[in-house]
């Protein structure tokens, strides 16, 4: 692999400005010096995404990622470095100069070259060799035109052991390039490579860039097994989190911020070509969730289509279940009987294909009907044995909200009290005891006033800058004197990692909590802005503020009671609290 030159490793990272290449990938909006986001590299509801230009950086305080501009695009494009500074250099119009003799094995630009080399072969294949008729025939039935298959680059892969082996050798390839590429296959013997794809109509995979990663072809012979066959996982390609069709759909699918799964190569060439757009396939896989963590860069919306024979099988065999977890609504789409989208255009027109996409279901709720038709609904037995199997999806949502709205749905869809259905729930989560109603905290604990909780909120953000002001707010202001139990709570964390490490580390603090609404608040409590040349005065400022109110709830306390003892009681009971406040004004005047 030729290497980047320096020159132009350091004029891409002058160029850059990572505000401007971040807001490319994921809206941002503008919080003082900085810009906040929700982080594309894990799930949230609350921003924790933070870029700062000044710095030229990014950092996500809820999953700890964070770097310049060219992680960033190592990590959301899921990248090498090189490949980076090219994506970026070819975004900021450089030119990217390599060094003179420099190689370091097969790297991605060697697979690249050779794919998009392979495909170009391919297409030639299918357009001019006689062999390819039966394959241009297939597809001419199958519904698909000559302008539709050179969109596409629809090729033909010859009935040959070698064909496209020789071929890459003539054009400069080495059998290993080829090999890691995915193209030929090593013999077991290591004797020499073969072509892996043969008398195949060929469906090449692109990435959301239109880059050819990797190939799928189909059986034509009734005998040819698979019936399917795609690129094996290479440097640029995986199965697991690719799409077909994605480069071709990727605006409908931004502009409706809705994407449709389908099954099959044909189930999106042949609707796009009838002007029904967004829909993309998966590669031989089910839906899987590093699926969902792609689309949703580009869709708040998935649509499964199904088959609506088919759909209940499927709905229980492939785990779309587990789908029920990820933050994205989720749909089902059903297709009449024995249909797949393309044989939809073909024999009832595009009208109808978008009449089935545009009245989808709610999984949830599909779900539940799937389990009905398969089970019955006639018998307790059969209903208990429904509900049980939908517990256990619940089970599996870590938002308690939606977990809450899922158990009513259920509750009143098979006339079960929302209580049982709850005590099952808890139940069901392994290795916790059954929930427990926390006692009712105090009323102040229910309200406690804006200007503590900024205090409090504040003063733990001053401790995450700097750690000699986290060593002073440690020995000068203890946990239980916060103003608020989610506040005690993420400050007993705080002060357990700066007694541990020597500092406190924004994401190791909210990873740490392990509860979603206190990492919520310690990930807006760490972008609280501080100003680093007066954070000791800020710190002292906030415990001042909020020892004075302690104080005044401690002489309310006292007067409550002083009213109702005897005159001796009451002037020793003023003497005790007048000598501690005393002492702890002469040893620390600020503190409170």
């Amino acid at each position: 692999m030729a290497l980047i030159a320096d020159e132009t490793v350091l004029e891409v990272k002058r160029s850059v400005d990572i505000h401007e290449i971040v807001s490319g990938y994921i809206p941002l909006k503008r919080a003082g010096a900085s810009y906040k986001g929700l982080c594309p590299f894990h799930e949230e509801k609350t921003p924790s995404f933070i870029v700062t230009p000044q710095r030229q950086t990014f950092k996500c305080f809820g999953c700890n990622k964070g770097g310049d501009a060219i992680s960033f695009v190592m990590a959301y494009e899921n990248v090498d470095y090189p490949e980076a500074i090219r994506i970026l250099a070819e975004r900021t119009g450089i030119t990217v100069k390599y060094k003179e003799g420099g190689k370091d094995g097969i790297g991605r630009d060697d697979v690249y070259r050779a794919l998009e080399w392979a495909q170009e072969t391919f297409r030639g294949m299918l357009l001019k060799a006689p062999e390819a008729g039966t394959a241009r025939e297939f597809l001419a039935r199958r519904g698909v035109n000559d302008e539709t298959s050179e969109l596409f680059k629809l090729g033909y892969s010859m009935d040959s052991w070698d064909a496209l082996l020789q071929r890459g050798r003539k054009a400069g390839f080495d059998d290993k390039t080829l090999a890691a590429a995915g193209l030929v296959v090593e013999r077991e013997n290591k004797s020499g490579f073969y072509d892996r794809f043969r008398g195949r109509p060929i469906f090449p995979i692109h990435d959301a860039r239109a880059r050819a990663i990797g190939f799928g072809a189909r059986a034509l012979k009734p005998g040819d097994q698979p019936k399917f066959l795609n690129s094996p996982e290479t440097a640029v390609f995986s199965k697991g989190r690719g799409f077909y069709g994605l480069n071709h759909s990727r605006e409908e699918i931004e502009k409706t911020r809705t994407v449709y799964i389908v099954e099959g190569y044909l189930d999106v060439i042949v609707p796009f070509q009838a002007g029904v757009k967004g829909l993309v396939a998966t590669l031989g896989t089910a839906l899987t969730k590093d699926h969902l963590k792609i689309l949703r860069r580009y869709a708040d919306k998935v649509v499964l289509v199904f088959d609506s024979d088919a759909a209940g099988q499927k709905a229980s065999e492939r785990g779309l279940d587990l789908l029920l977890s990820e933050n994205v609504d989720i749909f089902v789409a059903g297709l009449p009987p024995g249909l797949d989208t393309d044989d939809v255009i073909v024999k009832e027109g595009p009208d109808r294909l978008r009449e089935c996409l545009e009245k989808p279901r709610e999984i949830f709720g599909f779900l539940m009907d799937a389990l009905s038709a398969k089970h019955g609904v006639e018998t307790p037995a059969a209903k208990a044995r429904i509900v049980e199997e939908m517990v256990d999806r619940i089970n599996q949502i870590p938002d308690p909200v939606k977990q809450e709205i899922l158990v009513q749905q259920l509750a009143e869809k098979f006339g079960i009290e929302e209580r049982s259905l709850r005590g099952k729930l808890a139940r069901k989560r392994e290795g916790e005891p059954e929930p427990v109603a926390a006692p009712r905290p105090p009323e102040a604990e229910l309200k406690t006033p804006p200007v503590l909780e900024k205090a409090g909120r504040e003063l733990l953000a001053c401790a995450i800058a700097d750690k000699a002001v986290a060593t002073l707010i440690r020995a000068e202001f203890p946990v239980e004197r916060y103003p608020s139990e989610m506040l005690r709570k993420i400050a007993a964390t705080a002060y357990g990692l700066a007694e541990k490490n020597g500092e406190i580390n924004a994401g190791d603090l909210v990873a740490l909590l392990q509860d979603a609404a206190a990492m919520e608040v310690a990930a807006e409590i760490a972008d609280v802005e501080i100003d680093r040349e007066k954070v000791e005065t800020q710190a002292r400022g906030c415990m001042l503020t909020l020892g004075l109110a302690e104080a005044k709830r401690e002489y309310n306390g006292i007067q409550g009671r002083l009213n109702e003892a005897s005159e001796d009681v009451q002037r020793e009971q003023l003497r005790k609290f007048m000598e501690t406040k005393g002492a702890k004004a002469r040893v620390n005047p600020k503190a409170f």
